[in-house]
């Protein structure tokens, strides 16, 4: 029986289906950008770049148990005039045979850093994915090179699918940091899509009844098969090309995509610990289906095979015509539209730095499109452990998987520069002859990094003037040259100029009143005194002449009814919208601030502007100092001294209720004012 002698088993073939994750082992780069965001858009805040643009990249991936590839078809680029058993072969393996690929290709794309917590991100993309499910051995057995074994066989197939989807999107991207401190942060993401429908194809039975003989007659072919394909595709074959027919807009919808991010760095901003999980590719495309797109009946009994072999310049309308007029093919009906799912799936995803530069990533796609659906390709569920040596120019990636289909793969890439190339099987493709599957991916970028703040680190001066390469001048060997060295004769810390500290306090021997004794810089080494014993040693006592509370510093206590009242007071104080300018309201709470600050002259007041988080970081910083200030200036203007007062602005830092609400936002634009009695310089 020859493959191209029906319309149904060369779908299943054409179709080849299931598309696997694009660009294995790199879109969980800390440097992927635009590939990261596809996969979980709760990267795209606060990443390395400022602005990361995708000028192409393309991953395609392919596999089947159905037929195998010479590894030196594959490596050597030879696929013309290949036939079964000439660089390639069927499998003669009793398995139900599968088949899937998937080619994506991301186009002109962009994500861009707004501040330090807001990003937005720009995708255009298209992909053509499909799946291939159920073909029985037996009835697989008697396509291309007809296995005779399988002639005069009542062959009983059930379920056969396949179905393949073309699409293109264009998608808008925003990424927030929620929350953020020095050592990790919490992020969200969404992408929300406008998807274009390209073409799409789909043939699905119930159980196929086959019994064929030697000379291709059919003794029996019985059975329910549902064809439906988009109209653009009418006309494929008689002129008209596949990319003809994708020029005809056929089908749209829209698509979401969402992230979320957690994420532990050291002591060197770099990433240790992340944690992701997205849901990717929510929702589905809407086409206007062909005429022919409809259940038929299948009776083939007294036919012969050739008589579905697809005429010189017939159309696939003319081909399903002359079927069901020759009585091979009874209509019954069926839907002017079809509702295509895109190829939903989770992700979840971890990722360690084990050590400087190497990271090890874990990553799990778990499809959630049945395998059953038979128009809706899916993605196959797949778990990968990538470990990799990442720097800011240079990724070395290598993959290793394994999905539901049983394929085990092992694969390698590099990321150099603007330019990233891989795959996800090459590695263990160098030990096998004969291939199930292949896939490989490249694209080309312009990075833009972030400014590296870890730069701005002062070096330790001590280190660059007193050290230097010839020792020679170093009799102690401590790293400080005799000329500088004022212990040249006792080696030392390069802090203390060459002096040792036996007891580790910062104070050299030859200074230090108690060498024996960690004690205090102030004190000449020695255990800082509690001059007023009142349990506060005089380093960390404020008022160290003044016997005092721990909990005020060594200093006198404060009456709590009078830091209630201030408390109070600072609740009250509101200003004009987006303006440094106190509500005339507020007067009044800010003059019963000043009579308790006339009835103590010990008291001193410090006065902290806050904001929420809307508008930018400078912009925030700069209104909540100036909204400080007037409060400052007014209690000045009512005869409180400057030098019992201290003011200062925060922006949005710390705090006090979350700024995604209303309510939180008012709680955090505020003004707080702390009392105090200790001297305004004495830290």
């Amino acid at each position: 029986m020859n493959r191209r002698s029906t319309l149904f088993f060369l779908l299943l073939f054409l179709c080849l289906s299931a598309s696997s994750q694009s660009f294995i082992g790199y879109g969980y780069d800390n440097y992927s950008g635009v590939n990261g965001l596809i996969l979980n858009p709760g990267t795209l805040s606060d990443s390395k770049y400022k602005v990361n643009v995708n000028l192409f990249a393309v991953s395609a991936y392919g596999a089947t148990n159905a037929y195998t590839l010479n590894r030196s078809n594959l490596f050597g680029f030879h696929f013309s005039h290949l036939s079964d058993g000439n660089g390639y072969n069927k499998s003669t393996s009793s398995d139900t045979k599968f088949a899937y690929f998937n080619t994506d290709i991301l186009g002109p794309s962009a994500t861009i850093n707004l501040t330090s917590k807001d990003a937005l991100g720009l995708i255009t993309r298209a992909r053509v994915m499909g799946n291939e499910y159920n073909l029985g051995n037996q009835l697989f057995q008697l396509l291309g090179n007809s296995n005779p074994n399988f002639y005069n066989m009542a062959i009983n197939n059930n379920s056969l699918q396949t179905k393949v989807n073309a699409f293109a999107e264009a998608g808008l991207s925003y990424g927030r940091v929620l929350m953020k401190d020095d050592h990790s942060e919490f992020k969200v993401g969404i992408t929300g899509k406008y998807v274009l429908g390209l073409a799409y194809g789909s043939l699905s039975t119930g159980p196929l009844n086959v019994n064929i003989d030697p000379a291709n007659n059919i003794t029996t072919l019985q059975g329910q098969v549902t064809t439906q394909y988009s109209a653009n595709l009418d006309n494929y074959g008689n002129g008209e090309s596949v990319y003809d027919a994708l020029k005809k807009k056929n089908g749209s919808g829209f698509g979401l995509d969402l992230g979320l991010v957690y994420e532990t760095k050291n002591e060197a901003g770099e990433s240790k610990l992340r944690l992701g999980f997205s849901v990717t590719d929510i929702g589905s495309i809407k086409y206007t289906n062909s005429a022919n797109s409809k259940n038929y009946a299948l009776n083939g009994d007294g036919h012969n095979t050739t008589e579905l072999k697809e005429a010189n310049g017939e159309t696939l309308n003319d081909y399903l015509q002359r079927l069901q007029t020759t009585g091979f093919i009874t209509s019954k009906g069926g839907a002017a539209t079809s509702k295509v799912s895109l190829p939903t799936a989770v992700h979840l995803n971890g990722d360690y730095n084990v050590f400087k530069k190497f990271y090890v990533n874990a990553d799990v796609l778990i499809n959630t499109v049945a395998n059953s659906s038979p128009v809706n390709p899916n993605y196959v569920t797949t778990a990968t452990i990538t470990p990799r040596l990442e720097k800011k120019w240079i990724s070395i990636y290598s993959p290793v998987s394994y999905n539901a289909n049983g394929l085990l793969n092992w694969g390698a890439g590099v990321r150099i520069g603007p330019l990233f190339v891989g795959s996800g099987s090459v590695m263990s493709s160098l030990f096998k002859d004969k291939l199930k599957n292949a896939d490989a991916h490249i694209g080309l970028t312009i990075p833009i990094f972030q400014h590296d703040k870890n730069k701005d680190k002062k070096h330790n001066k001590a280190d660059t003037v007193y050290r230097d390469k010839n020792l020679n001048n170093d009799r102690d060997g401590d790293g400080v040259v005799d000329s500088k060295d004022e212990c040249p004769d006792s080696a030392g810390p390069i802090a203390l100029i060459g002096c040792p500290d036996t007891d580790g306090d910062g104070v050299p021997n030859y200074k230090d009143k108690c060498p024996l004794v960690k004690g205090s810089i102030n004190f000449a080494g020695c255990p800082a005194p509690d001059s007023d014993g009142d349990s506060v040693n005089d380093d960390d006592d404020k008022c160290p002449l003044v016997k005092g509370v721990v909990s005020n510093f060594g200093c006198p206590p404060i009456k709590p009814e009078l830091i209630n009242k201030v408390n109070r007071a600072a609740d009250r104080i509101f200003f004009v919208r987006a303006k440094a300018i106190i509500e005339p309201s507020s007067l009044g709470e800010l003059d019963r601030v000043v009579q308790i600050l006339n009835s103590d002259s010990t008291l001193r007041l410090r006065i902290e502007g806050y904001t929420d988080s809307e508008g930018t970081d400078e912009r925030n910083l700069n209104l909540s100092t100036r909204r400080a200030r007037a409060v400052e200036k007014y209690l000045e203007k009512e005869g409180i001294p400057a030098s019992r007062m201290d003011y200062e602005g925060f922006g949005s830092k710390h705090p006090l209720a979350s700024n995604d609400t209303p309510e939180g936002k008012a709680q955090n634009r505020r003004v707080e004012m702390k009392l105090m009695n200790y001297p305004k310089n004495k830290k």
